[in-house]
């Protein structure tokens, strides 16, 4: 059976050092058709760290699987990506599993 995530890759840190990483892995509980309804309402609903005021989002579907949302906050545009994945894990002989 297959494990999927979602995961929420945006800017984090300081104003001065942000660097762009995964901030969040979700997991999923059920398949993959679920995955993909939470990731959807997390490209709608998610509060980045970066802008701390909300304003304008837009949600962009990239695929099935992605999303990227922008939000305009008051002195410039953010971004984040939602991302559905299957977990897969490497053994001990480096060998998928």
């Amino acid at each position: 059976m297959s494990q999927w995530r979602v995961l929420i890759e945006e800017n984090v840190g300081t104003t001065t050092r942000k660097e762009w990483r995964v901030s969040d892995i979700y997991e999923v509980k059920g398949e993959r058709a679920e995955a993909r309804s939470i990731a959807y309402e997390l490209a709608v609903r998610h509060r980045p760290q970066h802008p701390m005021n909300d304003g304008v989002r837009s949600v962009y579907r990239i695929s099935d699987d992605e999303y990227l949302t922008t939000i305009k906050g008051m002195t410039a545009k953010y971004h984040y990506r939602v991302v559905v994945a299957e977990l897969l894990t490497l053994n001990a002989s480096g060998k998928l599993s």
